[in-house]
């Protein structure tokens, strides 16, 4: 089925901002002892411990007053769908729903997360009433805080946050400044909400100077931008088993904030200019305890590319050991010898609990292959 003008472009930004993996929106499924075909919502985004379900909703010409829509098709219609999407996840084993690689995941053990971004985005006419448009949430008895977002308010956000993480981010920071002064933030366009959020995650004020952070802010995208090595990532990576195989990797790499992903992309671009040295580079790496997540980067001279296996299997564990690390992701580089132009990129995933190895311990301590790590604050990374 193919879905209206507005879904579909929430679907564009939303597998550019979240990634094609973990953006869903071909979401009807069948239920299992009836046939009957089931509505889902309309577009899906589940990452890990982040999941948003979506309810999109066009402004078609009509008799009906701006009013009666919004009522009718905001507020009735679309709540209900996104209940009814919750309930079928709590009802059915499996729920096996295509994301925009063609790649079909069973959307129930989202159920897990506790914290579900129930968003509505709809789109309208350009003379649509401030009032209307400035109306932040639907509150349900049921469900909770339920977003409503007009389609380029939401736009703009995902143009400014960019990462899937800040914009989870805001989505906790809108709900906690909603809860302390609803009537303030029901009259408030959302440029404010926004501005507020790029100077201080604290929501227990208004400052109407925040506003000129959307004047000054000077998005600098090209420092944190890895979308080319996203978008080809499964080119990159040799599958063994099955074609999702990766996702875990991508995974942590999508959790990455912005002044987290110019750190990555930083001793990514290294390792390739240092994998040109004939001599042996010590691997860049970094950790984040946010996410309890090592990132080791090996740069390899092709003349020593038949070592990649061990170099990246050791490595990877080596700054896992050290970083006391569940999550650990190597990645070893090398120019491609056939190809001149190219590199091969070879990634290992590494996840269990921290355990004491007397063996590895000797061996870090007689031999420690790493740079030293070094901590960096940052106080605002929207000011950086």
């Amino acid at each position: 089925m193919r879905g209206t003008n507005s879904e579909n472009i929430v679907s564009k930004i939303n597998s550019s901002v979240f990634f094609k993996e973990f953006t869903f929106s071909k979401n009807d499924f069948k239920e299992l002892d009836t046939n009957q075909q089931l509505e889902f919502a309309d577009n899906v985004v589940w990452l890990d411990d982040l999941f948003f379900i979506f309810q999109i909703k066009e402004r078609e010409n009509g008799a009906s007053s701006d009013e009666k829509w919004f009522d009718s098709k905001i507020k009735n219609k679309a709540v209900k769908q996104i209940k009814s999407t919750l309930k079928y996840i709590s009802k059915y084993p499996e729920i096996f729903i295509e994301n925009v690689k063609g790649h079909k995941l069973d959307i129930t053990k989202a159920k897990a997360n506790t914290n579900v971004k129930k968003i509505i985005i709809y789109s309208t006419n350009e003379d649509f009433p401030e009032e209307l448009r400035n109306q932040k949430f639907y509150e349900s008895k049921d469900v909770s805080l339920i977003h409503l977002f007009h389609s380029e308010d939401y736009y703009w956000i995902c143009k400014y946050l960019i990462t899937p993480t800040e914009i989870n981010e805001y989505l906790n920071f809108r709900e906690n400044l909603f809860r302390f002064d609803k009537l303030s933030s029901s009259v408030l366009p959302e440029q404010y909400f926004l501005a507020h959020f790029l100077e201080t995650p604290e929501a227990d004020h208004f400052d109407a100077r925040y506003i000129d952070n959307l004047k000054n802010n000077d998005i600098k995208i090209q420092e944190f931008n890895i979308s080319d090595l996203i978008e080809n990532f499964n080119k990159n990576i040799k599958l063994i088993n099955h074609q999702t195989e990766y996702y875990p990797i991508i995974q942590e790499i999508a959790k990455l904030n912005r002044s987290e992903l110019i750190e990555f992309k930083k001793r990514l671009s290294l390792s390739i200019e240092k994998s040109e040295s004939e001599e042996l580079i010590t691997p860049y790496r970094i950790y984040l305890p946010r996410t309890d997540c090592g990132f080791v980067f090996i740069p390899l001279h092709s003349s020593r590319s038949v070592h990649w296996q061990n170099a990246l299997s050791n490595y990877t564990m080596a700054h896992k050991y050290d970083a006391k690390a569940k999550k650990c992701i190597g990645l070893v580089i090398f120019r491609d010898e056939k190809q001149l132009d190219y590199f091969e990129l070879f990634w290992q995933y590494i996840e269990d609990d921290w355990q004491f190895d007397a063996e590895i311990e000797k061996l870090l301590k007689e031999n420690f292959p790493f740079r030293v790590v070094k901590t960096k604050m940052v106080n605002n990374r929207y000011k950086m």
